[in-house]
């Protein structure tokens, strides 16, 4: 079970602040988390919109990434065992969500922090408070955030007064511990693709059918559209550089594998789906579960399938849940027009008014 007491130094850092909107006492705060290889620098984009939609924002590196804390020999170590122990025993599912929790729990203490330092307006209705964005990847941190609230008391920061949204990015399926379709690809499995035809896949636009019609025969797995080209065409070895960061990804004991192995092999990512959408009784005394906090579905209808398929999915279950009588937390789809899984760097204005918007889509 999570603790009350926060890290004396939160482990997630900030690399960019857009600061507070000059004169404003009602900004919103919105803390963003990247994706696997693309630091939150890939986020930058957005800064130069901030102060025109009052908000303050926090582009956040996850841990091994640039500026926030690495992880120790010990964790590392403690990652690959979990990792690589056999599927199926009780015992090595319940070290896998506890490694899940304890990034809720980072993330969680960052925030508190981040409220203790500075003077954040509380959320106010639809102004103030703080949105906290997890893009791709990232979208599991926000999972995780979620799962272990009703486990921690709040102290002298109420961070329930000031969280008021959170936004799963276009995150995909993986990231809700699904099972792919049958027939799909994924080029980081295909041992034939090469580094630039899997950045040229994620990065690039997709014509999709009616997903909720036809399934999965909807979906174009591997042919994106020659126009516009994918994002990667349009970036700079610079860009490239101020964005990107290999060692998590690509060494063998890189952290992303590792929770990744973690979180698939072992159903934390499932878990951690679970714990956050369906509304849990606080655990202990003077914990909230965080009920009034928005979930948003943000998906990008000209991304790569990954993310189609996972709103999907994911929306059916919460349906037929609801409809079974289970306590869900708040949740709307976003649907972000003509953009891909790049928006925020394509499409950043767009893209900032998607976070903020109280409507169903941003065209």
């Amino acid at each position: 079970m999570a603790t009350s007491t926060p890290t004396p130094s939160p482990l997630l850092r900030a690399i960019l602040d857009s600061g507070a909107p000059s004169g404003s006492h009602d900004y919103t705060t919105i803390v963003l988390l990247h994706g696997w290889g693309w630091h939150s620098g890939v986020f930058k984009r957005l800064i130069p919109f901030a102060e025109q939609y009052n908000t303050r924002l926090l582009l956040v590196n996850r841990r091994d990434y640039p500026g926030s804390e690495p992880y120790t020999p010990e964790e590392k170590a403690h990652l690959a065992r979990i990792a690589s122990a056999p599927e199926g025993n009780p015992k090595t599912k319940e070290e896998a969500k506890a490694v899940m929790r304890d990034r809720g729990r980072e993330l969680y203490d960052f925030l508190v922090d981040y409220v203790q330092r500075e003077d954040v307006p509380p959320a106010n209705g639809n102004e103030g408070g703080i949105i906290v964005v997890g893009w791709s990847l990232g979208s599991v941190w926000i999972s995780a955030l979620l799962a272990i609230v009703s486990q921690i008391p709040e102290g002298s920061v109420q961070l329930s007064k000031y969280v008021r949204r959170t936004i799963l990015y276009d995150t995909t399926f993986i990231c809700h511990g699904y099972p792919p379709p049958p027939d799909s690809y994924e080029p980081l499995y295909d041992e034939s693709s090469t580094e630039q035809e899997r950045l040229r896949w994620v990065t690039g636009y997709y014509t999709h059918g009616d997903v909720w019609a036809d399934g999965d025969k909807a979906l174009e797995y591997r042919n994106p559209l020659q126009d516009p080209p994918p994002t990667i065409t349009r970036m700079t070895p610079e860009d490239l550089v101020e964005t990107m960061s290999a060692y998590p990804t690509q060494q063998s004991d890189g952290s992303d594998p590792l929770i990744s192995q973690v979180g698939i092999r072992h159903g934390a990512w499932l878990a951690m789906k679970d714990e956050s959408l369906y509304l849990q009784k606080p655990r202990v005394e003077g914990a909230s579960d965080w009920a009034h906090v928005e979930v948003v579905l943000l998906c990008c209808d000209l991304s790569f399938w990954e993310p189609q398929w996972g709103t999907k999915v994911l929306l059916e279950e919460l349906d037929a849940a609801a409809k079974a009588g289970k306590s869900v937390r708040n949740v709307k789809v976003v649907r972000l027009r003509e953009a891909n899984h790049f928006a925020h760097w394509d499409v950043p204005e767009k893209t900032l008014k998607a976070f903020l918007t109280d409507g169903t889509e941003v065209v």
